[in-house]
Order: C-alpha cells, then structure tokens, then sequence
C-alpha cells in the first residue's frame, strides 16, 4: 500500500521534501555561498536610510551611506515589507515563500512547452522544476532575500506568457510579457536585455509564421510605445537624476576576463544537458574541425593573454576556484577554455540565432567586474529547458537517467558549496 503510494506520488513527495530541506536551512540560517547573508545585512542599511528620509533616499540614492548597485525598487520592497511587518525574520519567511513560487513558474513554463507536445506526463515536469530547490544560490538567497531572484520570479512570468504564444498566438500575451520583464528589470537591471530576444521573436520569427501580419503596423508601434513607457521611470531615474547605481559595482569592459568565466558558468551548468546531447562522447571531437580547432586555440590564446581577474575581489565561478584550489593557479581553467569554446559553439549551432542571441546576452548580463555564480544558477538551467535550443525529445522527460544525472549533478553541487563555505575555503 505504501509502495503504491510513493509510486504514485513520488513528484509531490520530491517537492514537499525539498521545500522541507528550504524551511531546515531558513531555521538554521543556511548561507552555502556565503554572500547572501551579508548583502542582505547590507542592503538593510539602505532599507534604514529610506526609513528615516524615504524621498531624500529616493532621489539621492547614489550619495547615502553604504550605498549598492542594487536597484532601489528591490530596496523599497524591502521597506514596505518591513513596515507592514516590522519583525525581520518574518520578513524573510514571507519572501521565502513569495521567492518559492519561481518553481511554480517554471513549472507553469515547461507545461507549456512541452506538455501534450513532447510528453503526456507532467510527473516529470515537475520533478525538473524541483531541481532549482538543490540550487546553491537559490536556496541562499531566498533564504536570505536578495533581488536575482525576485527578478527572476518576474521574468518567468514574463516568459510564461511568452511560451503561451508559441501554442496559442494571442495579443494580449505581448502584453503581459512586456509588462513582467519590465518589472524583472526594476528589480534586476540585468534582465532588460532579455527585451531584445523577445523583441526579436515577435517582430520577425511571428511575422513569418503569419501570427503577425506584417502590415501590422498599429501592434509594433503598441509593442514599442509600451515599452518606452515603461522605460521612462528608468531612463528619468538614471539619466535625467544621474543616479546610475550600478556604476558602485565597478563597471568593466574587460572581456578577457569576462568570456572565460561566463563560458565557464553556462557550461557548467548545463553539463546533465550536454550528456544527454551526447556532446561529451563525440568521437569526432575536434576531428576534422582543423579550422574551427586552430581558431578555438588562437581564441583561447588571446583569452589567457588578457586574462587577469582579481579572485580575491570576489567572484570568480566554481571553476576558477577549483583550479586555484587544486594547483594553486589559473593552468587548469586555462586548458578547459577550449571546451567552454567548443561545447558552446555547439549549443549555438543546435539553432543558430536563437541559442546565439541567448549566450549574447548571457555575456553582457554582468557589466561589473564581480562575476559571481549566482548570476547564472539556477537561470542557465532554467534557459536551457525552455528558449535555449537543444531540441529535447520525449526520451529526456521519461527517461529516468536523464533526471538522475541532473538531480545527483545539483545535489553534488550543493553539497560541495556546503562543504567549501563551511569547511574547506577553496
């Protein structure tokens, strides 16, 4: 009888033990990467400052004591949470649970996409969306508030709608997309860049698939008017008052830096994709790629030369810790950058200008010098199951290798973040 449940029921058990796993770590205040605890004390100082002078914080927030790149909404937020709940450890249980609903979203998202369409099940689906809950920097920073997530959250109702389209073309739709990533934007800078992939799609890819008529004039110049509008309060805030916050973060144009350890990043964090792409088991390789393998090792050459990132500012990724950590020095991520190269020249010629737009985007989400992984985990997971292309069949929902490798992958993750922040320091 016991076994007849648990088969039946094996997801929603999944799900309640993992969201259990959340609620242990909030009582037992979990921090596994380590800066989420201190970045949320820091952002309550700010939360102070609109405390004793709201619209002098507002409208000077660049000149406050202790002041951040992050955007001033996710601060505000925290303001009127704190207000309306006064005790800060119910403050924080309350995001929690608001941050909690990324799942649901991404769930709602890969119904979607693949539901009916690839996979009658949606046991699998939600075993998928689940695996965000072993995300080391999801668990931290919800567990400790912080505004990637609250971002996040935003952007997948953005892309929700976005997916409903792809089934179902209706205006509307359009809408709510702009409106959600519009909203993930004032929260998290970063995700407006995601406009120019959505803009992309719905004035060209629609147009050929004549959901979109293209005398449709009056939709585009809406679509465009929409988003102006919504930019507006942004381009006063920033151009009009100079109050350009993220300059406090340490722009950097310094892509030798940037495109290793980015690569590095997505890479990692689709590697259960990549095997179920086979991309590790080619036997090909770099056989007859001589002039895609020459320029992979002129482009690694020229990436090392300029290569100069600063660990002990901050930021880094897993992988470039991991090399210092094991032989004290940069060698062995310098030999992987002929991978991080090659596998995503792969995933980009899966379906050329959707994966490439994506990974573009990708590379300049982090204007800052500060690389850091929470960045791009659990979102280059959550990408790589609904807009970037890997073209997935029915085999990698209902194949339960394919779920194992990703939750051994992300429990593996979690539980090596847990030891080195705790334990080892590397």
């Amino acid at each position: 009888m016991i076994n007849k449940f648990i088969k039946e029921n094996y997801h929603i058990l999944t799900y309640f033990i993992l969201y259990l796993s959340i609620l242990v770590g909030f009582f037992l205040n979990e921090n596994t990467t380590g800066g989420p605890q201190i970045d949320f004390n820091h952002a309550l100082k700010q939360v102070q400052a609109f405390e004793e002078n709201f619209f002098y914080t507002f409208f000077n927030y660049d000149k406050i004591d202790s002041s951040t790149r992050i955007s001033p909404v996710f601060i505000i937020i925290l303001f009127f949470f704190k207000q309306i709940l006064v005790e800060l450890d119910l403050v924080r249980i309350t995001l929690l649970h608001i941050l909690l609903l990324t799942q649901l979203i991404f769930y709602c998202c890969l119904k979607e996409l693949y539901y009916k369409k690839i996979i009658l099940n949606t046991k699998p689906l939600l075993l998928f969306s689940c695996i965000i809950f072993l995300s080391p920097s999801f668990r931290s920073n919800i567990i400790w508030p912080e505004s990637m997530i609250l971002g996040l959250l935003f952007f997948l109702c953005g892309l929700y709608f976005f997916l409903k389209n792809l089934n179902k073309f209706e205006k509307k739709n359009i809408y709510f997309n702009i409106i959600f990533i519009a909203l993930a934007s004032y929260i998290r800078p970063s995700f407006c860049l995601f406009v120019f992939y959505f803009s992309f799609y719905f004035l060209f890819n629609l147009k050929k698939k004549k959901l979109i008529l293209i005398d449709d004039q009056k939709l585009i110049a809406k679509i465009i008017i929409l988003n102006l509008i919504l930019a507006l309060p942004a381009i006063y805030y920033v151009f009009i008052l100079d109050i350009f916050f993220i300059s406090y973060g340490g722009l950097s144009v310094n892509y030798f830096n940037k495109i290793p350890i980015i690569l590095s990043m997505i890479i990692f964090h689709i590697i259960p994709i990549l095997f179920y792409k086979n991309f590790f088991l080619q036997k090909k390789f770099f056989q007859n790629y001589k002039l895609k393998f020459i320029s992979i090792i002129l482009i690694t050459f020229l990436l090392i030369y300029g290569f100069n990132y600063n660990l002990n500012l901050g930021g880094g990724g897993f992988l470039l810790h991991l090399s210092n950590f094991l032989f004290g020095n940069n060698y062995f991520f310098y030999f992987l950058i002929p991978f991080f190269i090659f596998y995503t020249y792969q995933t980009i010629k899966l379906e050329w200008v959707n994966n490439f737009l994506i990974i573009l985007i990708l590379l300049f989400i982090s204007p800052q010098y500060h690389l850091f992984e929470k960045y791009y985990d659990p979102l280059v997971f959550i990408l790589a199951l609904t807009i970037l292309k890997f073209n997935f069949k029915n085999d990698f929902f209902i194949k339960s290798k394919f779920l194992v490798v990703s939750y051994s992958f992300y429990l593996v993750l979690f539980f090596v973040t847990y030891l080195n922040y705790y334990y080892i320091k590397f």
